[in-house]
């Protein structure tokens, strides 16, 4: 998994559970939007952002998905491991573009791509921001860009 992970400063590993199966026996769709979830929150949280760390009450601004879209490329079942390596795809005037890549352990292959666009919300003026500078800048270092 290492190498398919290679290119990716952040990683996430889930497993399939019994229950995330459906009816059709293989993971239900609404199940890899939960684990994008989880892949975008450990990627904010990477950024060490104050914006991204602090208690909601305390937030000036903060991050909230403003679409998101999977594709699905196959299916899981289990018993698997999944590992998910997220990273910036592009950075807009007025959103972030996240994708994360969804790879089986037990096909070591691509099963799933989530794209999250992401824009910064002003709790104070309860509109969507610019994206600031500082998140800028955090993204470009982690990244290594």
């Amino acid at each position: 998994m290492k190498e398919l992970l290679k290119d990716f400063k952040v990683k996430t590993i889930v497993k399939v559970r019994w229950g995330d199966m459906d009816a059709y026996q293989h993971v239900n769709n609404v199940i890899y939007v939960a684990w994008g979830e989880i892949a975008r929150i450990d990627y904010f949280i990477a950024l060490e952002s104050e914006a991204f760390l602090a208690s909601p009450k305390k937030l000036k601004y903060a991050p909230i998905l403003g679409f998101q879209s999977v594709k699905y490329i196959a299916p899981l079942v289990y018993p698997d491991t999944i590992h998910i390596g997220t990273k910036t795809e592009e950075i807009k005037e007025d959103r972030i573009v996240l994708k994360s890549y969804y790879y089986s352990e037990s096909t070591r292959k691509l099963v799933a791509i989530k794209t999250h666009e992401v824009i910064v919300f002003d709790y104070k003026t309860n509109q969507k921001i610019l994206v600031p500078e500082e998140f800028i800048s955090k993204i470009n270092h982690l990244e290594n860009k």
